[in-house]
């Protein structure tokens, strides 16, 4: 048999991070394909909820990574500045950064594609839930 390459969202490692305020839908990763290089997981956050912890500017990763949105409407705050977060924008998240997304519809899930370069950064995330 040969290597699966193709997957859908019935195929991914599902879980959850930031405290349970984001679905996290693995989709490529060394679990999955054996992709070492990169990870890429679609990831949701319910409406008007946001990865933030109270009191906190947010999380930060030691690696690189992307972001882009597929549906909803939302923000993503990196370091001091904030950007609108909406279907076609890509931001990107420089390592060690404090970043957070915050879903800013009241009826909409704010669905997004996370790109982790290099793969790995994705078991933190759902070890730490």
């Amino acid at each position: 048999m040969s290597q699966k390459l193709a997957f859908t969202m019935d195929d991914a490692i599902k879980g959850v991070a930031h405290h349970g305020k984001v679905e996290v839908n693995i989709l490529i990763n060394e679990d999955t394909c054996g992709s070492k290089s990169f990870s890429l997981l679609v990831n949701k956050i319910k409406p008007d909820d946001t990865c933030q912890q109270e009191g906190t500017k947010g999380h930060s990763h030691d690696i690189e990574h992307g972001v882009y949105c597929l549906s909803g409407v939302g923000a993503i705050t990196v370091g001091d500045d904030t950007y609108p977060l909406m279907p076609g924008t890509a931001v990107y998240v420089p390592p060690r950064k404090m970043h957070y997304l915050t879903n800013l519809d009241p009826k909409e899930d704010l669905v997004y594609i996370i790109l982790y370069v290099p793969a790995g950064e994705e078991k933190l995330l759902l070890a730490k839930g």
